[in-house]
């Protein structure tokens, strides 16, 4: 007579997996044994979930939020030190594990201005109509799109404006004479999803401009990030050299530099 034991083998199987009290554990890279992670605002990453024994398991942040998912994307919004906690559970108990999670903004140390220049005599563009000028650097918030007789948008609310670098003569070229340094005197953490080239897009990004002024207090653009034809990125976004750059290129160019700060 032939017995088949496929079905009491099963379930015995399950009987003694669901005896077992769970195991929670999580990693932030396969295999890893790293109990700090350490993340920009807004940054994304993937926690990895290798509890053992578990039927469900319950996510804390550590910010309010939490989640039943089996990994989770990690993302904060606000710069700071929050604990996250897995709880995995089933029959038998619960079991938690913890780990720190570090996030820091990135915050403008100052403005490198490498290149300034202008057509002085070119009556189509609202230049400066004089050799020398002093600078200055300004963010707003591109939110509309509306541009003066002097390319300034106008209703865009300013963020941020800086102290003057005085005297710049036309043309300004490093290395030939040395970069302008242009200091930030306050602070100003600037959102990483709201750095993008700003033309023809109204969805609150940045908007990062050099400005010029003139001995008459007269006011002009020399250039910013919704200009056709110039260059304008992130070139270095990186937590553990503690660098954050952005970059715009065109007749003026200039490196915004940023590190990351904890709140």
């Amino acid at each position: 007579m032939r017995i088949n034991l496929t079905v009491p083998i099963f379930l015995l199987l399950v009987l003694n997996s669901c005896s077992k009290e769970p195991l929670s554990s999580f990693s932030f890279l396969a295999n890893d044994t790293v109990t700090v992670l350490t993340l920009g605002t807004l940054d994304e990453f993937t926690v990895i979930n290798d509890s053992k024994y578990s039927n469900s398991v319950f996510w804390d942040f550590g910010d309010g939020r939490t989640s039943t998912d089996n990994e989770v994307l990690l993302s904060y919004p606000e710069s700071g030190t929050y604990i996250l906690k897995l709880v995995a559970k089933n029959s038998a108990g619960e079991s938690v594990s913890t780990k720190k999670v570090i996030v820091k903004d990135r915050v403008l140390k100052y403005i490198k201005v490498n290149l300034v220049q202008w057509d002085k005599s070119n009556l189509t563009e609202p230049w400066p109509r004089v050799d020398k000028v002093d600078i200055f650097f300004q963010i707003q918030l591109f939110t509309d799109n509306s541009i003066n007789a002097d390319g300034f948008y106008f209703k865009c609310p300013i963020l941020y404006t800086s102290p003057i670098a005085e005297n710049i003569t036309n043309p300004y070229r490093s290395p030939t004479k040395p970069s302008i340094y242009i200091p930030v005197n306050e602070k100003v953490i600037l959102n990483r999803n709201l750095v993008q080239f700003a033309y023809g897009n109204l969805n609150n990004a940045y908007l990062f401009s050099i400005r010029a002024r003139d001995s008459d207090g007269n006011t002009y653009r020399l250039i910013d990030n919704t200009w056709v034809g110039a260059s304008f990125g992130i070139t270095e976004d990186d937590i553990k050299t503690n660098t954050f750059k952005i970059f715009q290129g065109g007749l003026t160019s200039y490196d915004m530099v940023c590190d990351f700060e904890e709140k």
